[in-house]
């Protein structure tokens, strides 16, 4: 079995499983959130002016952050920690040695699998998170609210109507007038493009209104001579505006985009940031996170180890006012 190898200690296991290939999940396809490691399980936030600010941690007894002259208002926000546990079992490993491997490169083999079993649980798990943060409720498995982050600062939620109800509506003028109005939000904000995720009733309601469906028709004309995304096709663009369908589905409970509604988001850096904290073991205390984190323990009469996975993150809008509800 594992014994004391080196190969699964904490660190090499921790490495193993940020190693191997993450399965791709729809919003992190999109890569709106940036990455930002921690070496604590909270990060504060302030909002100036409707735009969230990580605070600058410092050593204790240094000097605090310049304020600028501004309203603001900060928020410490705990790290959803986001554990779990398998097993390796002697019977998982007898009998069962490859040709020409050692019983340490087999029982590496079946370790392998349950970490990649957990990351792609945890994986889910994050963009779970996400799909809560850009509605701006992110929620637990079990559809309990784990921060209103409007109601957190105060914020309101912005709404657009594309006028997709109306079959005598130009939608894209519609789409380009309260575009207009909500560009005037930015106040700075690098906004390289938009992209809609819909739900299936929404996109279809687009994609047929009288005054779209020609416009469509030209588009798939020229699909063949794009390149395409099979995890985020871009069924309708309008001028810089891409539609795709979420698929995303966590239950009944989990958070969801409702058939018949869609976000809308802008797209550009630091609009979007995933804070990660360290996993709470002794090896890593006080020290910079990693996305995610492994380590083992015998089971009792030396049965087999127990296989422990986690990751700690959570995602934010730091422009929360730029990120809009649209409804058919």
């Amino acid at each position: 079995m594992l014994s004391d190898n080196s190969k699964f200690g904490v660190r090499p296991l921790t490495e193993a499983i940020n190693r191997l290939p993450a399965a791709p999940t729809q919003i992190r396809d999109l890569a709106l959130f940036e990455a930002r490691f921690l070496n604590t399980t909270y990060v504060d936030v302030e909002n100036q002016s409707g735009e969230l600010r990580v605070v600058q941690s410092q050593p204790r007894g240094n000097p605090g952050n310049n304020v600028p002259p501004k309203h603001r208002e900060s928020r410490t926000f705990k790290i959803p920690h986001l554990p779990v546990d398998d097993v390796v079992r002697a019977d998982d490993v007898q009998n069962i040695r490859a040709f020409g491997s050692t019983q340490a490169e087999t029982v590496q083999q079946k370790v392998d699998e349950k970490l990649a079993d957990g990351k792609a649980m945890l994986e889910i798990t994050r963009e779970h998170l996400m799909l809560g943060a850009l509605q701006g409720k992110i929620l637990d498995a079990d559809g309990t609210v784990l921060y209103d982050l409007y109601k957190e600062f105060g914020l309101k939620r912005q709404t657009l109507n594309f006028d997709l109800g109306n079959n005598n509506a130009n939608v894209g003028l519609a789409m380009d007038k309260a575009l207009a109005v909500h560009k005037k939000l930015l106040k700075g904000a690098m906004v390289q493009g938009w992209v809609v995720l819909c739900g299936i009733d929404y996109l279809t309601a687009l994609k047929y209104h009288p005054s779209v469906q020609p416009l469509y028709q030209r588009y798939m004309d020229g699909k063949a001579y794009r390149e395409g995304n099979h995890l985020n096709t871009v069924e309708f663009e309008h001028n810089g505006v891409k539609f795709i369908h979420y698929t995303g589905d966590f239950g009944a409970k989990g958070a969801k985009i409702a058939d018949n509604q869609a976000i809308l988001l802008p797209v550009g850096r630091k609009l979007y940031a995933e804070f990660f904290a360290p996993a709470d073991m002794s090896d890593t205390v006080n020290t910079t996170a990693l996305a995610y984190y492994a380590s083992r323990e015998p089971l009792d009469h030396k049965k087999g180890w127990s296989v422990h996975m986690q990751s700690n993150p959570l995602p934010m809008a730091l422009r929360p006012e730029l990120v809009a509800s649209l409804e058919v």
